[in-house]
C-alpha cells in the first residue's frame, strides 16, 4: 500500500527495500514468502476477501452455498497459489544513458545536480529486484551490450545482497559496482517468466528482436528531465550555430518553439506502441518521477 510518505520523493531517491515494497498486497496474508507468479491453478478458499461473483463457466466446487442460502447470490471463493517466478531486470549500457555529463552540466550553468539516465535505471533495477528476491523470486540483473546482446549479468541470492549492492553504488558509482559482480552467461529470453527492460531506446538493438521470446516484459523508458522540458534552457545553456551561414542560440529556438516537444512525444509513442503489441505494460520515467505516481503504475498495471 502506498505510503503519504512516497509522495515526497523522485526516482533520484528510490532506494531497495522500499517500505511499500511490490509484494507488500500479495504476501500480507500469507505465513512466508511465496514467489510472485500466480498459479493457474484454482482451488476453493473460505476467507471473505477471496470473494467474487459467479460467472458462467466457473467450477461449481468453488461456489459458497452457504453464502448463497443467505442471499440468495452466486458466490465464488477462489484462490490461486504463489510460485517463485524467474525474473529477468535488464539494463541498456548504451553511451546515450549516460546523458548529462557532469562536465556538460557545469559547461551550461551547472543545472544542479541532475543525475545521470544510468542512475536512474540502475536505482529502480535494484529496488525491483529486490522486491522480487523479497517475494521468493529468483532474479538475474542483465547488461544488454552495444550488439544487443545479454552476454553478462548477475543473479543476487537475498535481499543482503541486493542492498549491499546499492550501498557499493553509493560508494564507486552504479555501473561500476554492478560490472564488478557480473558474470559471463548464456542469458536466454524464453527461460524467464517476466522480464522489466530499462532503456531509453535511442539505439535501434534497445527493441531486440528477443522481446518475442519473452512470455512478459514490462518496459520503464528513462528519460532525463532536461529532455522532457526546455524551461531550463536561457542564453547561458544554448549553443551557436554557424553552419550554412546561420548564426543563431539554437536552444533559444528550441524553447520558443514546439519541434522538440514533438520529437519527444513521438519518442514515447513509438517506444509504448511496440511494448503494447507484444502485450507488455510501458511508462516514461525521469529523475523527477514522483515515487508514489510509480508505485502506482505498478500495482495498477504493470504487476
Amino acid at each position: 500500500m502506498e505510503s503519504h510518505l512516497s509522495r515526497k520523493y523522485t526516482l533520484s531517491d528510490l532506494e531497495p527495500g522500499w517500505p511499500e515494497d511490490l509484494g507488500t498486497s500479495r504476501v500480507k496474508s500469507s505465513p512466508r514468502m511465496h514467489g510472485s507468479l500466480i498459479m493457474s491453478l484454482r482451488r476453493v478458499s473460505r476467507n471473505p476477501e477471496n470473494s467474487r461473483p459467479y460467472v458462467h463457466g466457473d467450477p461449481i466446487q468453488l461456489i459458497d452455498w452457504k453464502a448463497y442460502a443467505r442471499t440468495d447470490e452466486l458466490i465464488v471463493r477462489e484462490h490461486r497459489d504463489e510460485a517463485a517466478a524467474k525474473i529477468s531486470i535488464v539494463i541498456d549500457q548504451s553511451e546515450s544513458l549516460k546523458w548529462p555529463m557532469r562536465e556538460a552540466l557545469l559547461e551550461h550553468g551547472g543545472i544542479g545536480s541532475t543525475p545521470q539516465k544510468i542512475e536512474i535505471a540502475c536505482r529502480v533495477a535494484l529496488y525491483l529486484a529486490h522486491a522480487h528476491v523479497t517475494m521468493g523470486d529468483m532474479v538475474t540483473i542483465a547488461f544488454l551490450d552495444g550488439d544487443g546482446g545479454v552476454t553478462r549479468c548477475w543473479t543476487p541470492r537475498s535481499p543482503a545482497d541486493l542492498l549491499g549492492m546499492y550501498e557499493l553504488s553509493l560508494k564507486i558509482g552504479f555501473i561500476d559496482a554492478l560490472e564488478s559482480l557480473m558474470a559471463i552467461s548464456n542469458w536466454s529470453a524464453s527461460s524467464f517468466d517476466c522480464a522489466w527492460w530499462l532503456s531509453d531506446f535511442l539505439k535501434d538493438h534497445s527493441m531486440p528482436s528477443i522481446w518475442s521470446e519473452l512470455k512478459r516484459v514490462a518496459v520503464l523508458h528513462v528519460f532525463s528531465h532536461l529532455e522532457l522540458s526546455t524551461d531550463w534552457m536561457d542564453g547561458s545553456t544554448s549553443y551557436r550555430d554557424e553552419t550554412r551561414g546561420r548564426k543563431i542560440y539554437l536552444g533559444d529556438q528550441l524553447k520558443s518553439g514546439h519541434d522538440w516537444q514533438d520529437a519527444i512525444e513521438s519518442w514515447r509513442t513509438k517506444v509504448k506502441s511496440v511494448a503494447r503489441r507484444r502485450g507488455g505494460a510501458y511508462l516514461a520515467i525521469d529523475d523527477t518521477t514522483n515515487v508514489g505516481d510509480f508505485f502506482h503504475w505498478l500495482t495498477t498495471e504493470a504487476i
